[in-house]
């Protein structure tokens, strides 16, 4: 039973990866009438919360886990996960936010790779939850 609670786990957990980071933030900028500041601070807020709901997510696989004492891959898959996790909301996200704060304050910004490694650590998320769910059903 505890197998299927960290699956589904997983398995949410990656539905929303590709609810949020994949469909919504992308979505929103095609519509018509959609103000970009507004756009990029309810996509900032969004993440915010996202963020929130991760780490969330990411307790319940560690308590589960104890419980079902994990051996070594599945403990470094969440080891790496917990790792992007806090690169994204430590390092990365402040830096996206300031880029908001400057493009909403009016502020030409330089070009920067910050989005495209986000972007990138979501999708190793996506596939290490996969990758985990894949190997639980197994």
């Amino acid at each position: 039973m505890l197998i299927k609670l960290i699956i589904m786990n997983a398995l949410l957990w990656a539905g929303m990866i590709l609810g949020i980071s994949f469909l919504e933030s992308w979505v929103k900028f095609r519509a018509p009438t959609l103000v970009k500041s507004i756009g990029l601070d309810v996509g900032r807020t969004v993440f915010r919360f996202f963020h929130g709901a991760q780490c969330g997510l990411l307790l319940i696989f560690v308590f589960l886990s104890i419980i079902i004492k994990f051996w070594i891959v599945q403990w470094a898959a969440i080891a790496i996960l917990t790792g992007i996790l806090a690169l994204q909301i430590i390092w990365l996200f402040p830096i996206l936010s300031q880029r908001v704060d400057k493009i909403l304050a009016g502020d030409t910004i330089s070009d920067s790779y910050t989005h495209t490694f986000y972007g990138i650590l979501e999708i190793a998320k996506f596939l290490i939850l996969i990758f985990f769910a894949g190997k639980l059903i197994q």
